[in-house]
């Protein structure tokens, strides 16, 4: 007997691949969601059996799986009737004529760079209010009612940051900003403290933290100085909290971070101890927008160890599509603070909202057939 696992990012697209190369008399095995480390291959895995060649096997035969986990298997089982009750949704959307216009909405939300499993969900949410309408209100609406309807399964789960509005309490308020390297943490920083603070005349006191290169301070110590706000660089994490104790009951405190990577992570560990005892405080993840989704999750995980309130992205200038934006918000459920679209200071930082997010998600694909026309 011969085992061999497919990959795609549908049950039923996985049962295809297999059904062409092992032919008829292969055997299901089993299916399930991908594990992680497999996952770039495809979003579920299907495992089939085929008999080597001579070998007879009869067809009441179907070899099964040693049940280890009860748990486990009732896991398995759940994720299968949910991937039959999708496909039996798409196959009745099929039966009555509006195959193209799902399968259009589906290639539109694909090629926006939107996580698979996003796009899944969404398509689930939207086939059953889809189904919900009358033959000829689906055929009189369309694609655009399917986008409208997709947009609105999109902005239920996303979250945006509500705007400060207690001034009183601005003394008390720590913006920690935290994030991998090169992710524009300094020059955010930055911009935040002229829109949010210095524009308001709030006084705000500057802090840079960084135990391993000395020289990383020299950036936000130029900027400190021309921005006429104080500044102090902690090398060590006794002079940071030092610097913490004396200036937060006078100032709004903006604490620049290392920018962790993998291999270096573990000196994180008394930096995110000392700042999860402190009160008033708002951990911004910083992340760049041109990153890939995959590469989003992986960080943001990683940096779970802050506890981050707000997720900042920026780099918006840098990618065409925000798909992985929109999918790292849903699968952290973190709210959106702020967006950098560029390198001006303070000219390229906005609020983030839904409609700089959401506008492009399908424009892509509108500018594509207009050109193609």
């Amino acid at each position: 007997m011969k085992i061999k696992s497919y990959y795609a990012s549908s049950v039923e697209q996985a049962i295809q691949k297999a059904r062409q190369e092992l032919g008829t008399e292969a055997m299901l095995v089993t299916s399930r969601r991908a594990a992680a480390e497999a996952r770039h291959l495809g979003a579920y895995e299907v495992v089939f059996g085929a008999p080597d060649s001579g070998e007879n096997i009869p067809a009441a035969a179907t070899p099964r799986p040693p049940s280890k986990d009860l748990s486990a298997e009732l896991q398995v089982l759940r994720a299968q009737l949910e991937d039959i009750k999708r496909v039996l949704q798409l196959n009745n959307a099929r039966a009555q004529g509006s195959d193209p216009d799902i399968d259009e909405l589906h290639r539109e939300l694909a090629g926006a760079d939107l996580d698979s499993s996003l796009v899944r969900k969404i398509m689930d949410q939207v086939a059953t209010l889809w189904q919900a309408l009358q033959p000829a209100q689906r055929s009189a609406a369309g694609i655009d009612l399917l986008r409208g309807l997709a947009e609105e399964c999109i902005r239920k789960q996303l979250r945006i940051a509500s705007p400060n509005e207690s001034k009183e309490q601005e003394g008390n308020r720590i913006l920690v900003f935290i994030g991998p390297p090169g992710a524009g943490k300094t020059t955010t920083l930055t911009k935040i403290a002229i829109q949010e603070f210095l524009a308001r005349r709030v006084s705000v006191r500057i802090i840079s933290m960084d135990p391993y290169r000395v020289a990383s301070h020299e950036k936000l110590r130029s900027f400190a100085g021309i921005l006429g706000t104080g500044f102090t660089a902690a090398s060590t994490m006794r002079e940071f909290i030092e610097a913490v104790d004396e200036f937060r009951s006078k100032n709004v405190l903006l604490i620049d971070t290392p920018g962790y990577s993998g291999n270096d992570f573990e000196g994180a560990r008394d930096l995110s101890g000392f700042l999860a005892r402190l009160n008033h405080k708002e951990v911004h993840l910083v992340l760049p927008a041109s990153m890939k989704s995959a590469d989003l999750g992986r960080v943001v995980r990683r940096f779970e160890e802050f506890k981050p309130d707000f997720l900042l992205f920026t780099k918006l200038d840098e990618t065409e599509s925000f798909g992985a934006i929109v999918s790292t918000a849903i699968e952290a459920e973190k709210p959106l603070s702020f967006f950098a679209n560029g390198q001006s200071i303070p000219e390229d930082l906005e609020a983030a909202s839904l409609e700089t997010l959401l506008e492009p998600l399908f424009t892509r694909e509108r500018a594509g057939a207009i050109s193609a026309a």
